[in-house]
């Protein structure tokens, strides 16, 4: 069935891996942000890690949504109601059973658990994306259709 207004275009410009360049947050843990589009799922992966340059595993994170192609660049987003969390590090498993992540207890190193995205699931997030060759550039809004696109490194993907 089609949602209605969706772009009925069979255009495959996203589809595909995409991947940040490991880009560091402000309180000095780094990540990678890998979107891979499949249809009219998109899968995400976010991996956190505990160094500035990727390279110690802290925790993550993998979510399944669906979207709907729209014209001039725009992408609608439907979040999915469940993601999975995986801590990767003694840290983030003591983090984790302390703060009860996902309401969850029991928390175990490289073993993951289901979370709920609760009053989010099958909200939508607006997203406003351009290509150029091999490097995607998508600014993404909760609540309004962005505009315009700020280009930082959380946002600049590379297709794999």
């Amino acid at each position: 069935t089609q949602v209605p207004g969706a772009n009925t275009d069979t255009s495959t410009e996203l589809e595909g891996t995409w991947k940040t360049a490991c880009y560091t947050d402000s309180d000095n843990y780094s990540f990678y942000f890998t979107p891979t589009f499949a249809g009219n799922v998109l899968t995400i992966t976010d991996e956190k890690h505990s160094d500035t340059s990727c390279a110690t595993d802290y925790r993550l994170i993998e979510e399944s949504h669906t979207f709907a192609m729209g014209d001039g660049g725009r992408v609608t987003i439907t979040l999915g109601s469940t993601f999975k969390r995986t801590p990767q590090s003694d840290s983030a498993v003591s983090s984790y059973n302390t703060n009860n992540k996902c309401d969850a207890t029991g928390w175990e190193k490289n073993t993951a658990k289901t979370c709920s995205f609760g009053e989010d699931a099958g909200a939508t997030v607006y997203c406003l994306y351009a290509i150029s060759g091999t490097t995607l550039y998508m600014e993404c809004n909760n609540s309004v259709q962005p505009t315009s696109i700020t280009i930082d490194a959380g946002n600049t993907f590379t297709k794999q």
